[in-house]
């Protein structure tokens, strides 16, 4: 079987998108719906090694308990010390208000000023969003097929130097794999620190994107390959939920940004 004619492989960083959602009964679909929808074994948050999330968001005041306009959140009354949740301009761990510092002015301008043509005009606020998701069905670390609203952060974002990039190494363009045996999709990654993979059920989500010390992104990967059909240059965009292979890659390869995922069974043969 010549792999270029029957499949596409595409590649995802799970750290930034997540696997369609399959609903066809083969083994292969029940396999990723396990994965995305309740396995425990299918990569969660935000950041691929994420887990437990921040239901107050990063960076606020503490928040209080008595609905008092403070600065830090005290049981007791209106202080600017904060026992119950950090003071303000502090680490902004536990409260439900938005720190000072953590105001980003730039979402209170829609972008036209001037703009083009070309150019629609950006929702603005000017609390960074965080009531957004407000009486809409919430995410909550949980994979709902009828889709939900996500307050959590998106979490850091790389610099230009440390931006993702990845090449399959096995099978390569052109080479012919034998059908329905045992092979390995091999995939060398380049600013990427794979190997964090949180619980599916729990945390889809649920906590910001984060980097390494070196300003790489934590997560997770996963490699999907599709059967084009009769044609190498298909004009139809394929269908998410129908895959001839689709799986996870949780752990951190060789430690040099090599990862490899194993076909059991291999793939049918063309036709």
């Amino acid at each position: 079987m010549q792999v270029k004619g029957v499949i596409i492989a595409l590649l995802g960083i799970s750290a930034i998108t997540e696997a369609a959602v399959v609903q066809k009964r083969h083994p292969l679909a029940r396999a990723l719906q396990r994965r995305q929808f309740g396995g425990g074994r299918f990569g969660g948050g935000g950041r691929g090694g994420g887990g437990g999330g921040n239901n107050g968001g990063q960076g606020n005041n503490g928040g209080n308990n008595n609905g008092q306009a403070n600065n830090g959140g005290n049981n007791g009354g209106n202080n600017n010390g904060g026992n119950n949740g950090g003071n303000n301009g502090g680490g902004g761990g536990g409260g439900n208000t938005l720190d000072a510092n953590a105001v980003q002015t730039g979402s209170q301008q829609d972008g036209n000023n001037p703009g083009s043509d070309e150019q629609a005009a950006s929702a603005t606020d000017d609390n960074n969003f965080i009531n957004f998701c407000a009486g809409q069905t919430l995410t909550n670390g949980e994979q709902n097929r009828d889709g939900s609203c996500n307050g959590i952060p998106m979490g850091k974002i790389p610099g230009a130097n440390n931006m993702v990039s990845s090449v399959f190494t096995s099978p390569q363009n052109g080479d012919n794999v034998e059908a329905n045996q045992d092979f390995d999709i091999s995939v060398q990654f380049i600013n990427f620190a794979p190997g964090s993979f949180t619980n599916a059920t729990t945390t889809y989500y649920s906590a910001p994107q984060d980097l390494d010390g070196g300003g790489n992104i934590i997560g997770h990967t996963h490699v999907t390959v599709q059967d084009t059909g009769d044609s190498l240059n298909p004009t139809q965009p394929l269908d998410p939920q129908q895959f001839a292979f689709f799986k996870g890659i949780n752990d951190a390869g060789n430690g040099q940004g090599l990862l490899t995922a194993k076909v059991d069974g291999g793939l049918p043969a063309e036709g």
